[in-house]
């Protein structure tokens, strides 16, 4: 039988060695020192606001930008998407026993989180499948991609994580003594001559 996979949910994930966490960890230290963050899906932790995309900064972030572009763009073109482009960022900072309940992110396509300073052991990220069939579903011995009722990922540096930003996720609490940083990030369709016929269809300025 052949099968056909309609519908699939994608999570793509890389690592950017070209980042430098070092001088990563120094700005989101500083940053955390100048401002109490928000709270927005975190119970705890620091989570900082929305970064300036225009604004100057370290060439670190700079260059960590520059490599989720160039992963977004490899994401758009396997899943037939426009060119998207990072329209805010922010980092996270989560020190013992904070978490991350469920939540999607709206006004976005894409999202993702580069794992700063981050250990497997630090909590992981999950990822829950949206249908009933929890409801359906026998109990088995081992489960699959098809089977399963959530993905989970352990944080580790470097990584970069990139999924469909109306999957609901959560992230499991930190039960270690050292911070776990991240940054997160979502998307939006860039205003390029190649998708100009997509801002046509769906009535965005051009």
């Amino acid at each position: 039988m052949k099968a056909d996979l309609w519908f699939p949910t994608i999570i793509w994930q890389g690592d950017l060695k070209q980042a430098n966490n070092f001088e990563l960890v120094d700005y989101v230290n500083k940053l955390q020192e100048q401002s109490e963050g928000r709270r927005v899906s975190n119970y705890g932790g620091w989570q900082s606001e929305a970064q300036d995309l225009l604004a100057q900064k370290p060439i670190a972030v700079e260059v960590l930008l520059q490599g989720i572009q160039t992963s977004l763009n490899q994401c758009t073109k396997m899943a037939g998407l426009p060119t998207l482009q990072i329209c805010d960022y922010w980092f996270n900072v989560n020190p013992k026993g904070s978490y991350n309940g469920p939540h999607n992110h709206r006004d976005s396509l894409l999202s993702g989180v580069y794992y700063i300073d981050a250990k497997p052991e630090q909590g992981r990220i999950q990822f829950y499948r949206d249908d009933d069939a929890e409801f359906f579903m026998p109990r088995l011995p081992k489960y699959t991609q098809i089977t399963s009722q959530k993905a989970t990922y352990n944080p580790a540096p470097h990584k970069l994580l990139i999924f469909p930003s109306w999957i609901k996720h959560s992230v499991e609490g930190n039960p270690t003594d050292t911070n776990r940083i991240s940054m997160s990030f979502n998307t939006s369709i860039a205003m390029t001559p190649e998708n100009d016929e997509i801002a046509k269809l769906n009535g965005y300025p051009q």
